[in-house]
């Protein structure tokens, strides 16, 4: 390839890389224009369902507008755990009777699996209790390091 071509396609190149760059930094615009967009509508909707809420609660209707986190499914629970010989032990911190050890081929074949085996054994569905399976999962996978 002579160096007349090759400089012919670093042109094209440059080309298309300046274009490349101005879509990119005209998106990037348009992004950071849409975000302070919707910044400002969520901004009106709170100024706008304050009064409303208040209202409501002065005059005992419950409100269509309550918003925000809704309440956690049941207490928070603490695991306790110990690295041993054959596994972890595990228990629920105050609850005894849910001490195991939780052995280490369980582990090396799934954190989560033997995490929610654990949790559904000793405190219930996750509809009832709540997501506990995840957080043991993740304190075992840090006891397991």
């Amino acid at each position: 390839m002579s160096p007349q071509e090759l400089a012919s396609l670093r042109t094209k190149i440059e080309q298309a890389k300046g274009s490349l760059d101005k879509a990119q930094a005209e998106a990037k615009a348009l992004a950071d224009k849409a975000h302070g967009l919707v910044a400002e509508a969520k901004d009106a909707f709170r100024a706008a369902v304050v009064p409303y809420r208040e209202a409501c609660r002065k005059a005992g209707i419950e409100c269509e507008y309550e918003g925000g986190r809704s309440a956690n499914i049941s207490e928070k629970v603490f695991f306790l755990m110990e690295k041993v010989d054959k596994g972890v032990r595990v228990m629920v911190k105050g609850q005894p009777k849910t001490e195991e050890v939780i052995p280490l081929a369980a582990l090396k074949d799934s954190i989560n699996k033997a995490a929610y085996s654990y949790k559904e054994r000793h405190l219930g569905p996750k509809e009832e209790i709540g997501n506990k399976g995840g957080s043991l999962s993740n304190r075992l996978r840090a006891v397991m390091e």
